[in-house]
């Protein structure tokens, strides 16, 4: 919830757990949340806000395709590798922009899958 107690989504998110994906550009993302308006992904690389990308990711055996654009981005954290070389990973917000209906009826079930309960804050 945000200072002050004012919630502005406008649709519920469900923390996700195991669904990867891939937003062109750059490339591999974790979904960290997930409403029928928008997703709250993690990667590396730097996405511009109000920028365009599309995310992908994998429902059972198919494949979600949708438009979006950047809401925020921000450094979440630095992972180690190598010595000097400290590999920084982003959260972003993203706003679906064209939701098929397929997609949708997809991304509906999946939310259903993680059920009412597991709402995000």
């Amino acid at each position: 919830m945000r200072k002050g107690g004012d919630d502005r989504r406008k649709l519920p998110r469900f923390r996700t757990t195991e669904v990867g994906g891939y937003i062109i550009p750059p490339a591999e993302a974790d979904v960290v949340n997930l409403s029928m308006g928008g997703a709250l992904v993690e990667h590396q690389g730097t996405l511009r806000v109000g920028s365009q990308c599309t995310l992908t990711f994998m429902v059972a055996e198919t494949a979600v395709r949708i438009k979006c654009q950047v809401a925020h981005s921000t450094v979440d954290h630095r992972a180690t590798g190598p010595p000097g070389e400290g590999l920084l990973f982003y959260r972003t917000g993203l706003e679906f922009l064209e939701l098929s209906p397929e997609a949708e009826n997809v991304m509906a079930a999946l939310i259903r899958s993680y059920g009412e309960g597991a709402e995000a804050r």
